[in-house]
């Protein structure tokens, strides 16, 4: 049983679809149960943090199944940037959109019971250049083993992906929140920048692992 609409339910527990509307909570137990028996373990990466609801479910689930000790949160807290190049003309998404300054998004988890169940750590700036050495710098020697996109734009997508490049191995999760988002064209968004990243980095795989909600898939990474 949830305790509230952030709870992930337990992968055992009669899981619903993750094609509901609770997909988007419960993507985190399918990917904590799947870590779990794969014998994964490290970071969760969280670009793109809004109010803090997703960092809540992955807090709990996670922590279930014990896979995850470190929790790093990266965003501007100030909502959407300019949008610029193929993003320009979104129907969808406008500047400022999803702004939540860090305050409130600590309150957020604190109000949920989370704040103090695992370390979290705040990584704050537009997605940009200077992000990959931002990330490496938080992770530390933190091996990671789930990569959370949820950024909408090709321009912040494709920064976060230059990010990960030097921490992504085989077996790590990486969810792409809006990947249906542009009407599921592989010409925009979070789409066609990751297949730039991919023909970027010949031998790099994403094998599905599963879809959630209208918007969301679910990937494992491997390199071959």
């Amino acid at each position: 049983m949830r305790r509230d609409e952030l709870d992930p339910l337990p992968y055992a527990e009669g899981y619903p679809s993750l094609l509901s509307v609770t997909g988007r909570v419960d993507i985190h137990s399918l990917a904590a149960k799947f870590l779990s028996d794969s014998r994964t373990q490290g970071a969760y990466l969280e670009f793109g943090v809004g109010k803090g609801r997703s960092a809540v479910s992955a807090l709990r689930a996670y922590r279930r199944e014990n896979v995850c000790d470190r929790y790093i949160l990266c965003d501007s807290f100030e909502g959407l940037p300019e949008l610029t190049g193929v993003d320009v003309g979104s129907r969808q998404f406008q500047r400022g959109d999803y702004a939540f300054d860090q305050p409130a998004v600590e309150a957020f988890l604190e109000r949920y019971g989370v704040a103090d169940a695992a370390p979290v750590s705040f990584v704050k700036g537009w997605f940009g250049p200077d992000t990959a050495d931002e990330v490496t710098r938080a992770l530390g020697d933190s091996p990671v083993a789930v990569i959370h996109v949820d950024v909408d734009l090709y321009e912040s997508c494709n920064w976060v992906l230059q990010a990960v490049t030097r921490h992504v191995r085989p077996g790590v999760v990486m969810l792409f929140d809006d990947w249906n988002c542009f009407n599921a064209s592989n010409r925009f968004g979070e789409r066609r920048a990751t297949a730039e990243w991919l023909n970027a980095n010949p031998g790099f795989e994403l094998n599905e692992l599963s879809s959630y909600g209208w918007h969301g898939r679910a990937f494992v990474f491997d390199c071959l």
